[in-house]
């Protein structure tokens, strides 16, 4: 499975999201957009995304949370190509997933300083 990682940090003056891709050789995911940076408050909404390449036709594209000392959290999955009308939806109604043939983006509204956390995005070739 290949991975994003970004880190979400909403401070109530001068927040900051930070985006550091990883990656294997025979897939890619990686953050979308010239400037990984954006400034954030509380209240407002974030859209995390994160481009992907795959030659599979069968794509699966989770998202996950990470507080600090503490394991990945499951958020979300969403289809892509194959399986765009798949997924499954999220419990806090303030995320929603969206998913193309090459990326897949992460809304959050009405953020909460408790959204400070590490994100991953990640993906994963289905057999079919």
């Amino acid at each position: 499975m290949t991975q994003l990682y970004t880190l979400l940090y909403i401070v109530r003056y001068t927040p900051l999201i930070l985006t550091v891709a990883t990656g294997s050789s025979a897939d890619k995911i990686g953050p979308t957009g010239e400037d990984s940076n954006i400034t954030v408050k509380e209240t407002d909404s974030v859209s995390l995304k994160c481009s992907y390449e795959s030659k599979s036709s069968s794509i699966w594209l989770y998202w996950y949370i990470q507080y600090p000392h503490s394991a990945p959290e499951f958020l979300l999955v969403k289809g892509a190509r194959l399986y765009s009308s798949h997924g499954r939806n999220p419990t806090d109604t303030r995320l929603q997933a969206k998913a193309t043939s090459d990326s897949t983006e992460l809304s959050i509204r009405g953020l909460k300083f408790s959204d400070s956390a590490l994100y991953h995005c990640a993906l994963k070739e289905s057999t079919q």
